[in-house]
């Protein structure tokens, strides 16, 4: 681990957690993955041994616990590591306000993505019967093109292929699309304006979008709307 050599307890706190990937693990922790194999599928392009080795030095520093099980190891965050969740908060609400939503090609990860609208289903409100959600990406081909949420209000699960039941809704759009209501910048009905096509029982469709949370910055404003809204707000 590098170190700025400084007594400052900023870049004390840099030499361990600006790290790359780092911020990233003590993240996938905090929105509740505690296995290996979760924290991967957080972030995708992590390799297995990156991913232990930064394990590793954060068990060192004492900022995540590693609990043994018969199952596998599993993995939280400790009181330190906890403290965190307002350096993670801070630094996502400073991204979503004042870098650009234009992404590279590079930065539409759809494994990321599918893995984060997984986890961010509001179970409550989900119908009492289970459903399958086929997820199509029309600017893909391959593997990576199609998913499956598989939706319950005991459990929910992203399937690489169908695990038996019917597909009773299925999403197409292209990665930008899809990421772009994700992240708040448009709102549902904008999103099917720009391709997006959900196809299934209209009460489900009609439902949809209040199935999610969205993404958890989704409703911070870029700081150019947030500044045309005060402009607005002081003229009035």
């Amino acid at each position: 681990m590098k170190s700025h050599g400084q007594f400052c307890s900023m870049a004390r706190a840099l030499d361990l957690l600006g790290e790359r990937w780092t911020l990233l693990i003590v993240r996938e922790l905090l929105c509740g993955s505690r296995r290996f194999g979760e924290v991967q599928r957080g972030i995708p392009r992590i390799s297995r041994t990156m991913l232990s080795a930064r394990f590793r030095e954060l068990v060192d520093a004492g900022v995540v616990a590693r609990d043994e099980a018969e199952d596998g190891p599993a993995y939280r965050l400790t009181p330190a590591g906890a403290e965190l969740a307002a350096v993670v908060r801070e630094l996502g609400t400073w991204g979503q306000r004042w870098l650009s939503r234009d992404l590279h090609g590079n930065e539409l990860d759809v494994r990321a993505l599918v893995w984060d609208i997984h986890r961010r289903v509001r179970r409550e409100a989900l119908p009492e019967k289970p459903l399958i959600v086929r997820i199509e990406f029309t600017d893909l081909r391959g593997s990576s093109a199609r998913h499956y949420l598989l939706l319950r209000r005991s459990e929910v699960s992203l399937c690489t292929s169908n695990p038996g039941y019917p597909e009773e809704l299925v999403l197409r759009a292209d990665r930008r699309t899809l990421i772009g209501w994700w992240r708040g910048d448009l709102a549902f009905r904008e999103a099917r304006q720009a391709g997006l096509v959900l196809e299934g029982r209209r009460d489900w469709v009609r439902a949809f979008p209040d199935w999610f949370e969205r993404y958890l910055f989704a409703a911070v404003a870029p700081a150019a709307r947030a500044g045309m809204s005060l402009a607005t707000a002081r003229r009035g």
